[in-house]
């Protein structure tokens, strides 16, 4: 049954044209690079061919199933906690904007530092701006990152759809100082528990298969750095992945 909305079909249209648009841009850079077999073009038309995809994968499913497959996705994850903050409340209202904040936070981590409170639990003579190169702002940095985590737990826990709206951006967010190969792992088992995945047993199965496959994809095909992280251990194990596989 044809369940296509006005909205589905302008939806479609728009990932598709801008695909088509920036496939028609690449022309403009398509060279040959020394150090990489397949020039520079192949990773962002790799990406092109992967929103194209997905556009036509979901209009084909909106065709099919309109949008009640969407609406059971954010039912399922509503009702997969008893104690679950009530839908549309403004207590859920309030959990949703404390969990968007708590990335923002941690970007501004050095005007938090900065309040008497926390300053006063610092170091003497502590650089509140975070420089890579003092000794004692990777240990700060990963004491807070922890205790937003755990913040960011204790809080989606009863607010799954809110979590996941929150988890792409503090992945994002913590990405630079702690890296793609340190998080990627905590990130795929995150969406899959909030989606409603309960057994260990094919979470150990499918988070390595996942992470595999785009360290395969990215670093060793497409030659794309990912961010190592600026924080040890993370960083050292960054690169380690990176010396691995390329």
């Amino acid at each position: 049954m044809n369940r296509l909305t006005t909205s589905h079909k302008i939806e479609v249209a728009f990932w598709l044209l801008l695909a088509g648009f920036f496939f028609y841009h690449s022309f403009e850079f398509n060279k040959e690079i020394e150090i990489y077999k397949y020039g520079a073009t192949l990773w962002p038309r790799t990406i092109l061919l992967l929103i194209t995809l997905a556009a036509i994968g979901q209009f084909l499913d909106q065709r099919k199933n309109g949008d009640q497959a969407s609406s059971n996705t954010m039912a399922a994850a509503h009702e997969d906690s008893a104690q679950e903050t009530e839908f549309g409340g403004l207590r859920w209202y309030t959990n949703t904007f404390i969990l968007l904040a708590i990335p923002f936070a941690y970007m501004n981590l050095s005007a938090l530092l900065s309040l008497p409170v926390i300053a006063a639990l610092l170091p003497e003579g502590f650089n509140t701006t975070l420089s890579v190169d003092d000794p004692n702002s990777g240990r700060v940095k990963i004491i807070f990152a922890a205790i937003l985590f755990i913040a960011y737990l204790a809080i989606g826990w009863r607010n799954h759809v809110g979590a996941i709206l929150a988890l792409p951006i503090l992945f994002a967010t913590l990405m630079e100082d702690f890296g793609f190969y340190s998080l990627a792992p905590v990130f795929i088992i995150g969406i899959m528990i909030l989606m409603g995945e309960r057994r260990v047993s094919r979470m150990a199965l499918v988070m390595p298969l996942i992470y595999g496959i785009l360290l395969a994809f990215f670093v060793s095909l497409l030659y794309v750095g990912l961010p190592t992280g600026n924080v040890n251990p993370f960083y050292t194990f960054g690169n380690w992945i990176v010396t691995l596989l390329q």
